[in-house]
């Protein structure tokens, strides 16, 4: 980062090449991809990441602890998605969204240690990433094709 800096601030006239390079990079979003990445964060989460117990201003109920970790894990990609939906990147917003709900359902259908803390949470945080995705445009649901194909259980994210 520091060379690339450098070399802009050397070499001003390549800003709006090094802008059009950084915009292609930020334009390639695989929803499959995203959802490896989810899943492998949730997947990484056990029982040693459950921050529940006595505290100072009370006690930590070992779900709440659950949630928080699991919600810890797929905040970057809310923020991704936020900043997506901003810049009214719609296709890559989109495709973001359904790699959320995936890696989510993935989670979810596999199973991991603090799920058993937190049974709804994958499927509350993928309702939480389509509203998201849907606040610039409300009448938007994600495709029926991509929820009977790859979350079938969770056809809710249609209606």
């Amino acid at each position: 980062m520091a060379v690339l800096r450098e070399l802009l601030s050397s070499h001003p006239d390549l800003l709006p090449e090094g802008r059009r390079a950084a915009n292609a990079l930020l334009a390639r979003v695989s929803f499959t991809d995203i959802a490896k990445g989810v899943f492998d964060a949730l997947l990484e989460l056990d029982l040693e990441d459950l921050d529940a117990g006595p505290r100072a201003g009370g006690y930590v109920e070992p779900s709440e602890a659950a949630w928080k970790a699991i919600e810890q894990s797929v905040t970057p990609y809310f923020h991704d998605l936020e900043r997506r939906v901003k810049l009214r990147h719609e296709n890559e917003a989109t495709d973001l969204c359904k790699g959320i709900v995936l890696g989510l359902y993935r989670a979810e259908q596999r199973g991991f240690e603090l799920l058993e803390y937190a049974e709804d949470c994958p499927s509350e945080l993928a309702g939480h990433a389509v509203d998201i995705w849907q606040r610039r445009r409300r009448n938007y649901v994600l495709p029926r094709t991509f929820i009977e194909k790859f979350t079938p259980d969770w056809d809710w994210l249609v209606r």
